[in-house]
């Protein structure tokens, strides 16, 4: 007899699916328990013993690696099965240069955490012939859970409006404005003919942890785009302090401060380098800028909720 599926509380790791009732080879797995995935992480204090006088001597208390345990029990559907069962199960996670996504679909999101074994998994044969009972213990060196949801925000260059009426005399004394608007025809008073571009986007983290930002500068169809400024509300700035023409693509990563202009590494053109990230259920606005005009270039934000 298969096990069921669920609608909610279902995991993926390393290929192999929970909670979803059988899959292609017939075999069906179910996380009965788990522990450490809904709490938050352990923290690791750093204290050190006052030699003379009552406590101790603290430092910042960060947080420790995330531990998380799925025990459950998995089905086949004939004797001749359970070894390749079992099998499936004692090969999880076994790169040993790779993390592997944990993924939990939950009543309203699905979240997942990159992890690794900290033991073996343990697998024992149930006296069914069709059974097993499994325990997968892994951790996850960044302890926090992030959205699947991938959020997005974009902008072009910020660049003032454009034509209208300009001021073009001394502030004293006041010598009047200059006509800055088409010449034919004349249609009366044109403030502007655009009304420009901010270049600011608003990136929001519901999550309950703060969330790095993966940032995507294009260059512009034409011409160079110089020093491309990226700054927030909070006073974080993001300076590449080189050029950008048709083609270039510079991807700057606040999670790993990985700087890559078209896939090779320009870490060390960043004149200011402030990674930041975006606050626990905070809207930060960040604006786009640069040393002089190119029209087209753009910026791409992305970015999941993070817990």
């Amino acid at each position: 007899m298969n096990l069921p599926a669920m609608t909610t509380g279902t995991w993926t790791l390393d290929g192999i699916s929970f909670n979803t009732g059988p899959d292609e080879n017939g075999f069906s797995y179910m996380v009965k328990k788990h522990k450490g995935w809904t709490g938050g992480p352990p923290s690791r204090p750093e204290l050190i013993d006052r030699p003379s006088d009552h406590g101790a001597y603290r430092s910042s208390n960060y947080d420790a690696p995330r531990v998380v345990e799925l025990a459950g029990i998995a089905r086949c559907t004939s004797w001749a099965d359970r070894d390749a069962l079992g099998d499936s199960l004692a090969g999880l996670c076994r790169d040993p240069d790779l993390t592997y996504a944990l993924t939990r679909t939950e009543r309203s999101r699905t979240l997942q955490a990159f992890v690794e074994r900290t033991t073996g998994t343990d697998v024992t044969e149930m006296p069914d012939g069709f059974t097993v009972s499994f325990n997968i213990s892994v951790i996850a060196s960044e302890t926090r859970k992030y959205s699947t949801e991938v959020k997005t925000a974009s902008t072009s260059l910020a660049q003032a409006a454009l034509l209208g009426v300009a001021w073009d005399g001394p502030a004293i004394p006041i010598t009047g404005t200059e006509w800055d608007g088409p010449a034919i025809p004349i249609t009366g008073v044109v403030w502007q003919a655009s009304s420009g571009v901010s270049g600011v986007i608003d990136i929001d983290n519901d999550g309950t942890a703060p969330t790095p930002v993966l940032f995507t500068i294009t260059g512009p169809p034409s011409g160079t785009l110089l020093m491309p400024t990226i700054s927030d509300t909070r006073g974080n700035v993001l300076i590449y302090n080189g050029s950008m023409v048709t083609g270039d693509v510079l991807t700057i990563d606040t999670a790993t401060g990985l700087c890559l202009l078209n896939g090779y590494q320009v870490g060390g053109l960043m004149s200011r380098s402030d990674f930041f990230e975006v606050p626990a259920r905070t809207t930060l606005s960040v604006q786009f800028s640069a040393s002089g005009s190119a029209d087209g270039s753009g910026l791409l934000a992305q970015w999941s909720d993070a817990y």
